[in-house]
């Protein structure tokens, strides 16, 4: 495969990570919630998706935000808003059993089984540069990557709501003394991921074309670690992380032999685990912000 092929799909691939790894620092910076219900999020607005683009492709991308975002925040309501003070290796317990509630739940409502349609069929295509064949859906994911990571970083940093998202993920406790409403932030965080999932539920679908109850569980737990490896206390280096992770997983798969690429996920983990001996916080964490009360 030509090299610069497989780092084009290499860096799609480590934009949707990025995407996630993103969506699951903003909570942790203001909650220290370490959210792994946000896979539940993607499967929610996949399954939309799915059930919904042969009907109609605008109404697909709105319920599919629609209930990734209202899912995001009754999670809050319901579970998380009342743990809030715990520490959080808790609020992580907690998070795991909302993320295992809701595959039963999908289990309960759409059977075990995968559902299929073509989720932006024309995405599938491919264009030709010389010798290049580059999928559009690659370029797609790239695009939107970077336009949701610009959006987000606009809005944290030239609107009144996103500084106080700032100033509550650096000091949860001196945020709300200074007149911060926390539960406004904190349902504001909730419902950017939701955003997000639908994003990264969009290119996942598009690529595969189904949806099944543990969709968003992968790309969760691979945004975790990058979030891990980046430094959850940071926001850039969770999605540099997240990126790092998706990217390097890419190129495993295109590039190891096939007799050795069943293990390419073990790989990723002896990267995890180099990377973690050298900065226990994360490469790009200087240090842990205070605990949240």
């Amino acid at each position: 495969m030509n090299i610069l092929q497989a780092l084009i799909d290499a860096t799609s691939t480590g934009a949707v990570y990025a995407l996630a790894a993103l969506g699951i620092g903003l909570v942790f910076g203001v909650m220290r919630l370490a959210n792994f219900a946000n896979g539940e999020l993607i499967t929610a607005a996949g399954y939309a998706l799915i059930i919904l683009w042969p009907i109609s492709w605008p109404l697909a991308i709105i319920a599919a935000i629609g209930v990734a975002v209202a899912l995001a925040l009754f999670m809050d309501a319901a579970v998380f808003r009342w743990i809030r003070s715990q520490p959080p290796a808790t609020l992580l317990i907690a998070s795991f059993g909302v993320s295992i509630l809701l595959q039963r739940v999908y289990d309960g409502i759409f059977g075990t089984n995968v559902l299929s349609a073509a989720v932006a069929p024309g995405l599938t295509a491919s264009i030709r540069i010389g010798e290049l064949r580059v999928n559009l859906i690659s370029v797609v994911s790239i695009a939107l990557g970077l336009i949701l990571l610009l959006a987000v970083r606009l809005f944290l940093t030239r609107t009144s709501m996103g500084l106080q998202v700032q100033a509550a993920s650096e000091d949860f406790r001196a945020a709300r003394v200074l007149g911060i409403r926390a539960g406004s932030v904190i349902a504001l965080t909730f419902a950017i991921s939701g955003v997000l999932a639908a994003a990264i539920a969009f290119v996942l679908t598009a690529q595969s074309g189904s949806v099944g109850p543990t969709f968003g569980v992968q790309v969760t737990l691979f945004a975790l670690i990058g979030s891990t490896i980046g430094g959850l206390g940071r926001l850039g280096g969770s999605v540099a992380g997240g990126f790092l992770v998706g990217f390097a997983l890419s190129m495993f798969t295109t590039f190891l032999p096939d007799w050795i690429n069943d293990f390419r996920i073990a790989f990723v983990y002896l990267l995890v685990a180099v990377v973690l001996v050298i900065a226990p916080n994360g490469i790009f964490a200087s240090r842990l912000s205070k605990e949240r009360t």
